[in-house]
């Protein structure tokens, strides 16, 4: 089963263990999903996110449980990546023109509205209390989930598939993926890891989630740089990245972490990244540009996992 959105396309591939109604698990996985959207995004009028940015209230408001959970899932983060991941930067993605404002799209900003920007962000202007509710300490505080809602949404789908009884699925939107279980031919589910070039390297996913991020993806032209503007912005300085590393795998027992973690990873860059990365135990592949070749470094963790060679693998 398929279908588009959060901006993307999705796909879930169970094994038939059990007697089901296709037609119903396809409307069961489709409705969360659409739940998922209605809640995280902060492009669409309709969504819960997107309606407690344009509120200017500084009063407490509740929020549904998912939000509520997320966020403090991001603070959280924001903490273990010493600000790298910081769901505030609504206004520097949105200057940039990587965000739901059009009129920056074609436009680089200046270094005065990347300062005026700044200001706006930050963990500190967000207050998450108990009880489900949350509080803007800036008025004007924008959000953006992009780094961990759709890790998010496929937790949340997979969820919906081990209610139902299933124990052999793959769960993928947008390139991040989380598995169960086995494939159809009874081995570990495979799946190909990208790294910003035509190589794909292939792995076993099993029982466990693997999310993508990559300067690749998004991008735009910057004359005042010899790297184009990507979509991955550095909180803490305002700019997109401008190292060499094009693309990060990481694995972990839920596609939030994974998600999460590959953001964080693409805003510490190779070496930070790495340290960072082997303190939490996680197994991730960096990929570096050297040249015109893309050169691999693993963590402990992955090199278990994968034996991985020079290849890529």
């Amino acid at each position: 089963m398929k279908g588009e959105a959060m901006g993307t396309t999705w796909k879930v591939i169970v094994c038939r263990q059990q007697h089901f109604e296709p037609h119903k698990l396809i409307d069961a996985v489709a409705s969360k999903i659409k739940e998922c959207e209605l809640l995280f995004s902060h492009w669409k009028p309709d969504a819960e996110l997107y309606q407690f940015n344009q509120n200017l209230s500084t009063s407490s408001i509740s929020v549904d449980p998912l939000i509520h959970g997320l966020l403090q899932h991001a603070k959280q983060m924001h903490l273990d990546t010493d600000g790298a991941f910081d769901i505030t930067i609504a206004p520097l993605v949105n200057l940039w023109g990587f965000g739901p404002v059009e009129h920056t799209r074609e436009t680089l900003p200046t270094s005065n509205e990347i300062q005026q920007a700044q200001a706006l962000v930050g963990m500190e202007k967000l207050e998450i209390l108990s009880g489900g509710k949350l509080r803007k300490i800036l008025p004007t505080l924008q959000l953006d989930l992009s780094g961990s809602a759709k890790g998010a949404t496929i937790d949340e789908v997979c969820a919906v598939l081990q209610q139902q009884g299933f124990t052999n699925y793959l769960v993928e939107i947008g390139g991040e993926l989380r598995a169960r279980g086995n494939s159809p031919d009874g081995s570990g589910w495979k799946v190909g890891l990208e790294d910003g070039s035509e190589h794909l390297a292939t792995v076993e996913l099993n029982d466990r989630a693997v999310a993508t991020s990559g300067t690749y993806r998004l991008r735009k032209p910057n004359p005042d740089s010899p790297k184009p503007a990507t979509h991955l912005i550095d909180p803490r300085t305002g700019h997109p990245v401008e190292h060499d590393l094009v693309a990060v795998n990481v694995f972990a027992d839920t596609a939030r972490d994974a998600d999460a973690w590959a953001t964080a990873f693409m805003i510490l860059g190779s070496d930070k990244g790495m340290k960072k990365a082997q303190e939490q135990g996680l197994a991730v592949r960096f990929c570096i540009q050297d040249g015109s070749q893309i050169v691999y470094q693993y963590t402990s963790a992955y090199s278990a996992l994968f034996s991985p060679t020079e290849n890529g693998f």
